[in-house]
């Protein structure tokens, strides 16, 4: 089984759960406070639900079927079954979960203190409670909608003024741009990679590092994807590690397209730059699922790095190598993979991500010491052709020295 369709299907047994509680919630409160015809009601509350999850039914009957069509769309997308299907699952799916927390507490709040009031305050608890899950229902639904639209076609530029104690003068003011995880593909196609290279151009860039995940399967994309990395303008180039997707894809394939344009992807090594009469150091390694560097591999990368700055590059920000940076005296950790969350919900205020299952390193920049690392949200798309409090961006890093 895909592992997309594997991922979707446990999602799936837990909106389940969520629509069955949602539905009786919401349908009861149309029932109290309008005259709409109870039998119309009820096959609503029925009838949406089975709709909103009919993607991921269709997937699996698909896979089981062996129908090729059918699982071509659900893994790679498809317009009119995005359109139908994949994205109606999504947005329910944001929608369940931003709506069943507030109503939840409602009704426990109302479950504890309803006992507690005298008979009229009951009434008008009663009175209230109806309208108020209305009101969360439609509100959630509007928010849902144009906050998922507006974080899936935007890109921002985040920029990150960084100090770092003793920077020799040739590096001060040096500009370097963070990408990652375009994972070109039918969904993240040119006019949306050439909006994301022409923002990293604007900043007129003096490096780009690129952490990986430049497709998101097969080989058809590659040369999309290299051809819209080669129109990045940088005054010392590209430098690109590889990620998961790109393992999967082929190394080889996207190495051969990359070196039509002098390009490389590197696998565990080093990149020396002269900057006037400054070094600056890029260690690039390759820590993905099927492949992680070894401690002497990065002992070896580690003792031959001994520039002014170096700095740290690989694709997923595992704890274990932003420590080891850390303590071999790197000053910038990069790193990409999580895309920020993609789809990332809020509840009371607290962000749900649940890529803190593999790192607390998920989005953003932290400091760790003198360290600074970046995790870059990317552009691209994994298992969610969605994004929701977590819009693609660029990095912009501006280097000064503390002194």
């Amino acid at each position: 089984m895909p592992w997309v369709l594997r991922m979707t299907l446990i999602l799936l047994s837990i909106l389940i759960l969520i629509y069955l509680y949602l539905s009786v919630k919401i349908s009861n409160a149309v029932k109290q406070i309008t005259n709409v015809n109870q039998k119309i009601v009820r096959f609503f509350a029925i009838l949406i639900p089975l709709y909103l999850i009919s993607y991921p039914l269709i997937g699996f009957i698909g896979y089981l079927s062996g129908f090729q069509g059918i699982i071509h769309a659900f893994r790679f997308g498809d317009k009119t079954f995005d359109a139908f299907f994949t994205y109606p699952f999504w947005f329910g799916l944001v929608f369940a979960i931003q709506a069943f927390f507030p109503i939840l507490i409602i009704d426990i709040a109302k479950a504890v203190i309803s006992p507690l009031l005298a008979s009229a305050v009951q009434m008008r608890i009663n009175f209230i409670y109806p309208r108020l899950i209305l009101l969360i229902t439609l509100t959630t639904t509007l928010y849902a909608g144009v906050k998922i639209y507006m974080d899936t076609k935007s890109i921002n530029l985040n920029t990150i003024n960084f100090k770092s104690p003793n920077l020799p003068s040739a590096l001060n003011g040096l500009k370097i741009v963070h990408i990652s995880d375009i994972q070109a593909d039918s969904r993240t196609g040119r006019n949306k990679i050439e909006k994301y290279i022409n923002l990293v151009n604007s900043v007129e860039p003096d490096i780009v590092i690129f952490t990986g995940d430049l497709v998101t399967s097969g080989t058809k994309y590659i040369p999309l994807a290299v051809e819209m990395l080669s129109k990045i303008k940088s005054r010392f180039g590209v430098f690109a590690c590889i990620g998961d997707h790109d393992y999967w894809a082929g190394v080889e394939s996207i190495s051969k397209e990359m070196k039509k344009y002098g390009m490389k992807l590197y696998d565990n090594e080093n990149v020396n730059l002269k900057i006037g009469n400054a070094t600056l150091s890029l260690t690039l390694v390759t820590n993905i699922y099927s492949k992680r560097p070894d401690t002497e591999t990065l002992s070896k990368l580690s003792s031959q790095n001994t520039a002014d700055l170096k700095i740290f590059i690989t694709h997923q920000p595992s704890e274990n190598l932003v420590k080891f940076a850390h303590d071999n005296r790197y000053k910038i950790f990069l790193a990409g993979h999580t895309h920020g969350g993609q789809v990332v919900f809020s509840v009371f205020g607290h962000k749900v991500i649940p890529s803190r299952v593999e790192t607390k390193y998920v989005s953003g920049h932290y400091q760790l010491g003198s360290m600074l690392i970046n995790v870059n949200r990317g552009l691209g798309f994994t298992l969610a052709p969605i994004r929701f409090n977590a819009p693609a961006e660029v990095t912009l890093i501006k280097l000064s020295s503390q002194n």
